[in-house]
Protein backbone atom coordinates (compact mmCIF):
# COMPACT_ATOMS: atom_id res chain seq x y z
CA UNK A 1 0.00 0.00 0.00
CA UNK A 2 1.33 3.44 -0.96
CA UNK A 3 0.53 6.67 0.88
CA UNK A 4 0.37 9.84 -1.19
CA UNK A 5 0.51 13.14 0.72
CA UNK A 6 -0.75 16.35 -0.87
CA UNK A 7 -0.54 20.00 0.09
CA UNK A 8 -3.48 21.42 -1.79
CA UNK A 9 -3.27 19.66 -5.16
CA UNK A 10 0.53 19.30 -5.08
CA UNK A 11 1.94 15.86 -4.28
CA UNK A 12 4.58 16.48 -1.59
CA UNK A 13 5.38 12.93 -0.51
CA UNK A 14 4.74 9.35 -1.46
CA UNK A 15 5.86 5.96 -0.23
CA UNK A 16 5.19 2.81 1.75
CA UNK A 17 4.89 3.12 5.50
CA UNK A 18 6.07 6.43 6.94
CA UNK A 19 6.35 9.27 4.44
CA UNK A 20 8.76 12.14 5.12
CA UNK A 21 7.75 15.62 3.95
CA UNK A 22 10.21 18.52 4.31
CA UNK A 23 8.30 21.50 5.66
CA UNK A 24 9.39 24.95 6.77
CA UNK A 25 8.88 25.68 10.46
CA UNK A 26 5.36 27.07 11.02
CA UNK A 27 1.85 26.03 12.04
CA UNK A 28 -0.22 24.13 9.47
CA UNK A 29 -4.01 24.00 9.78
CA UNK A 30 -6.02 20.80 9.86
CA UNK A 31 -6.84 19.78 6.30
CA UNK A 32 -3.98 21.76 4.73
CA UNK A 33 -2.50 18.35 3.94
CA UNK A 34 -4.52 15.44 2.60
CA UNK A 35 -3.65 11.86 1.92
CA UNK A 36 -4.81 8.91 -0.09
CA UNK A 37 -3.91 5.24 -0.01
CA UNK A 38 -3.16 3.40 -3.23
CA UNK A 39 -3.32 -0.40 -3.32
CA UNK A 40 -1.31 -2.75 -5.55
CA UNK A 41 -3.72 -2.50 -8.50
CA UNK A 42 -3.74 1.32 -8.43
CA UNK A 43 -7.09 1.75 -6.67
CA UNK A 44 -7.08 4.95 -4.60
CA UNK A 45 -9.07 5.70 -1.46
CA UNK A 46 -10.98 8.94 -1.04
CA UNK A 47 -8.71 11.70 0.20
CA UNK A 48 -8.59 12.24 3.93
CA UNK A 49 -7.41 15.25 5.96
CA UNK A 50 -4.37 15.25 8.19
CA UNK A 51 -4.69 17.01 11.57
CA UNK A 52 -3.13 20.36 12.38
CA UNK A 53 0.60 20.25 13.01
CA UNK A 54 3.24 22.73 14.10
CA UNK A 55 6.74 22.21 12.72
CA UNK A 56 9.51 23.68 14.84
CA UNK A 57 12.96 24.59 13.62
CA UNK A 58 15.53 21.96 14.53
CA UNK A 59 17.89 22.78 17.34
CA UNK A 60 21.39 23.55 16.16
CA UNK A 61 24.13 21.90 18.20
CA UNK A 62 26.88 24.33 19.21
CA UNK A 63 30.06 22.32 19.79
CA UNK A 64 31.72 25.23 21.60
CA UNK A 65 28.85 25.56 24.08
CA UNK A 66 28.39 24.04 27.51
CA UNK A 67 25.69 21.59 26.42
CA UNK A 68 27.30 18.16 26.29
CA UNK A 69 26.61 15.93 23.28
CA UNK A 70 24.47 12.84 23.75
CA UNK A 71 23.75 9.66 21.82
CA UNK A 72 21.42 11.71 19.59
CA UNK A 73 24.41 13.68 18.23
CA UNK A 74 26.48 12.52 15.29
CA UNK A 75 30.07 11.30 15.64
CA UNK A 76 31.17 14.48 13.84
CA UNK A 77 29.30 16.67 16.36
CA UNK A 78 30.77 14.76 19.29
CA UNK A 79 34.34 14.98 17.99
CA UNK A 80 33.84 18.68 17.26
CA UNK A 81 32.67 19.21 20.86
CA UNK A 82 35.67 17.26 22.18
CA UNK A 83 38.01 19.33 19.99
CA UNK A 84 36.50 22.61 21.14
CA UNK A 85 36.93 21.50 24.76
CA UNK A 86 40.54 20.34 24.20
CA UNK A 87 39.75 16.69 24.97
CA UNK A 88 42.00 14.22 23.15
CA UNK A 89 40.03 11.56 21.27
CA UNK A 90 42.90 10.04 19.28
CA UNK A 91 42.13 6.49 18.21
CA UNK A 92 38.48 6.73 19.22
CA UNK A 93 35.99 6.28 16.39
CA UNK A 94 32.95 4.68 18.01
CA UNK A 95 30.20 6.93 19.29
CA UNK A 96 30.08 5.14 22.67
CA UNK A 97 33.83 5.58 23.15
CA UNK A 98 33.66 9.26 22.24
CA UNK A 99 30.72 9.85 24.58
CA UNK A 100 32.64 8.20 27.39
CA UNK A 101 35.21 11.00 26.99
CA UNK A 102 32.49 13.64 27.30
CA UNK A 103 31.96 12.58 30.91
Amino acid sequence: MILNVYQGETLVGSGEGKVHVDLPAKAYAAGEFTGELVDGDGTKTARFDFPAVTVTAPAVFDPSGDTKPTDSNTVAEITSWLDSHSIDHSGKTLKADLLALVG
